[in-house]
């Protein structure tokens, strides 16, 4: 009997390739990518974009057990002044998203969120 190939799909294969990727430059999953309009909420979710997550350096014996990071957003002009103040919020949402506290900190830099890029997600 022969095996027939188990059909996937394009994104699932894409994902795959880019996860390891993005992980390795800039701490993110496409998970995270791929579900932040959820994640950000209404408020949010058109005028940021998650960019990287800094994990602190582990030296060895200093640094024994799991430390949060810290997530770098995007985000549009003066909404980064309402996005400052509801951090706290998004932080959880962000931490129930990944099942643990994965990050203890956001940083918030002020750029042009591309319309483009977050629809080609």
């Amino acid at each position: 009997m022969s095996r027939r190939p188990i059909p996937r799909q394009i994104a699932e294969i894409a994902n795959g390739l880019m996860d390891p990727v993005l992980a390795r430059r800039a701490g993110i999953s496409t998970a995270l990518l791929g579900s932040w309009d959820e994640i950000a909420g209404e408020e949010f979710a058109d005028c940021t974009r998650p960019e990287k997550i800094a994990w602190p350096r582990r030296d060895g014996a200093e640094e024994a057990g799991y430390q949060a990071g810290v997530l770098t957003i995007a985000c549009e002009g003066a909404r980064a002044l309402f996005l400052a103040h509801a951090q706290g919020e998004l932080i959880e949402r962000i931490n129930g998203f990944f099942g643990f506290p994965a990050i203890r900190q956001m940083r918030i830099v002020q750029k042009p969120v591309s319309v483009a890029a977050r629809h080609s997600r």
